[in-house]
């Protein structure tokens, strides 16, 4: 896997996070060996961002993208971006055996609206001192019945240790089917600042899955930390028709710890 960045067109981080996390929800609702035949494609309204998966391979060939080349692309891409402090368009050849089976591209949608290194939104924010407690609700629009109660709580976490965080945990539930059930998911962010904690409770009316299990995480940083800006300790507790089904916790971790998404993707 290889990785080619172009320095002079640079990318808001908050906008590579965000599509990233979106691009990486949609791919862990696919099943793991899934072959990618045709364009994923994704881009979210009002960002400059556009992340596009192609497989160049006619369909009768033996070695073709699948989802869990799609998966570690994209999870390397973005770390890759995070270590580097560079955030930029990028492109990704894919290849098994010396061929190339897929590529991956990050790259502005209007060129013209690319920012310079000095522009303040090129960086993300971080909360100074303690966060204080703070509490809402937030219900999933495309089942009103799955329903999030948060608790922000205790210290700040980098943003970026956040952001990578969840990318981690999303790529860590990848492998898995969508429709299996998830009694528990752990996560560290490459960095090692951040962990994150899923377990599922029980409840007779809903089994707990992995479907669940990212969609909390979609929607944690997407509805709640992303409009709010605020990157930190934190718990949900999720319910579903009203009964708890699962929890989750994201907490200022001891860095140095170790990360399991490059261990699931070399075992797979």
């Amino acid at each position: 896997m290889s990785f080619t960045l172009d320095h002079k067109s640079l990318l808001r981080p908050s906008e590579i996070y965000q599509t990233g996390i979106q691009l990486m929800y949609e791919l862990a609702q696919r099943e793991w060996t899934e072959i990618v035949l045709v364009m994923i494609v994704e881009q979210i309204a009002n960002l400059n961002v556009l992340m596009m998966f192609m497989n160049p391979q006619p369909p009768d060939m033996p070695h073709q993208l699948q989802v869990m080349h799609c998966v570690s692309s994209l999870y390397r891409a973005l770390n890759v971006m995070t270590d580097g402090v560079i955030f930029c368009q990028l492109r990704s050849q894919l290849s098994v055996r010396g061929l190339q089976i897929g590529a991956l591209s990050i790259t502005p949608v209007v060129e013209k609206l690319v920012v310079a290194a000095d522009d303040p939104s090129m960086s993300l924010p971080d909360a100074p001192g303690e966060l204080g407690m703070d509490s809402g609700q937030i219900i999933d629009e495309a089942d009103r019945k799955f329903v999030i109660n948060y608790n922000f709580y205790g210290k700040p976490i980098n943003s970026k240790e956040v952001s990578m965080g969840v990318v981690e945990a999303m790529a860590t539930a990848a492998p898995f089917s969508k429709d299996a059930e998830c009694k528990e998911l752990e996560a560290i962010s490459p960095d090692g600042g951040c962990g994150i904690f899923i377990e599922s409770m029980p409840n007779n009316r809903q089994i707990f899955t992995y479907k669940y299990a990212t969609k909390a995480l979609k929607l944690l940083y997407q509805k709640i930390i992303m409009p709010q800006k605020r990157f930190g300790d934190i718990y949900l507790d999720l319910r579903y028709d009203g009964q708890p089904f699962g929890e989750l916790r994201m907490l200022k971790f001891v860095s140095g710890a170790q990360n399991s998404t490059d261990r699931v993707a070399e075992e797979r």
